[in-house]
């Protein structure tokens, strides 16, 4: 895996995901999940620690983004009711697909993120 920059609201928007995306997998998908939040939690901790972590994370700011984000992925479920949102989630899955492709074929690691 590579490290790299990342501004730090954009990383808690990634934990935030992975939250929404655990309360709507099963089985191995939620597995896989837990290991990549408890990952990422753990890689944050370890730079700005846990005191700024929870401080963060017990915010109304984290609280209003996970919401955000939980519909976002309401409305991505939804694509069925029109033609525009059915062409904009089958983008959104071919994207996943090629970023499985190049982590396969360069990386030769297994792709970490979950399409639900």
């Amino acid at each position: 895996m590579l490290k790299i920059s990342l501004d730090e609201s954009y990383v808690f928007d990634l934990l935030s995901i992975y939250e929404v995306k655990l309360e709507k997998s099963t089985g191995a998908a939620n597995e896989k999940l837990k290991t990549s939040y408890q990952l990422l939690s753990d890689e944050i901790i370890n730079q700005i620690g846990i005191d700024k972590f929870n401080q963060i994370k017990t915010s109304i700011e984290y609280e209003m983004l996970r919401n955000t984000n939980a519909l976002v992925f309401e409305l991505v479920d939804r694509a069925h009711e029109s033609e525009l949102s059915t062409i904009t989630a089958n983008a959104n899955y071919d994207r996943y697909l090629k970023k499985i492709a190049i982590q396969e074929k360069f990386f030769e690691t297994e792709y970490t993120e979950i399409k639900l």
